[in-house]
């Protein structure tokens, strides 16, 4: 049965969907998918639908994994767990509480969940509730991502944030994804990040999902 990886926030703007695309991306090159029986499904339960609009802006024969989207059927999201062809599932949830009975059955089936959130002050409340509103009842395991850092600000908010998430003995993945452009550009193109040119900066963003991925064990073991 799959491994199913909820990716979610009750706060908006901070790349779950970068998140969740990425990593599954990375998951299913790490596993040596086939395009055309791919391991690696992305499901979204946002109605924003912000993971098939990315999908099918390229072209989605030449993507690492499926996808679908799942809004609307909650009994569908509630047999993801069941779905034998694939190895990992990754739900890309809404950034708020918008279909909460669909929210509701994806925790239930979960492996875990990921928790991203960005070094801005405004981001601190929502992730905490998440963790204990939805995460902590259910007793599934999390990891928080400090998500989008940009280097380029310095360390001063990241560090804020990795003290409050000590203050708040919330469980952090040591693993950081930094904010570049060509996230953003490879959105609108329909592009994952295992399809990013050859180049430092590529090498780099790849390397953070990569770590992230392996520091999650979604990976795999390696002999």
């Amino acid at each position: 049965m799959p491994k199913v990886h909820v990716v979610v926030s009750q706060k908006g703007g901070v790349g779950k969907t970068t998140l969740a695309v990425n990593l599954a991306a990375t998951v299913s090159n790490v596993l040596g998918g086939d395009p055309e029986h791919p391991p690696v499904l992305v499901a979204s339960i946002d109605p924003q639908a912000s993971a098939v609009w990315w999908a099918e802006r390229g072209d989605p024969d030449a993507l690492p994994f499926d996808f679908d989207q799942l809004d609307d059927r909650p009994d569908e999201v509630a047999k993801l767990a069941d779905l034998d062809e694939y190895a990992h599932v990754f739900i890309d949830a809404p950034g708020s509480l918008a279909r909460p009975a669909v929210l509701a059955r994806a925790l239930d089936v979960a492996t875990d969940a990921i928790v991203p959130v960005i070094p801005e002050p405004l981001a601190y409340g929502p992730t905490e509730r998440t963790v204990l509103d939805l995460i902590q009842p259910r007793n599934l395991p999390y990891r928080v991502v400090r998500n989008l850092w940009d280097r380029r600000d310095g360390h001063l908010d990241l560090d804020a944030l990795t003290d409050w998430l000590d203050e708040q003995k919330l469980r952090y993945a040591n693993s950081i994804i930094r904010r570049y452009k060509m996230h953003t550009t490879a959105a609108a193109e329909g592009k994952v990040v295992t399809q990013y040119p050859n180049g430092r900066t590529a090498t780099e963003a790849k390397n953070d999902f990569l770590a992230l991925a392996l520091e999650l064990g979604y990976g795999g073991t390696v002999a």
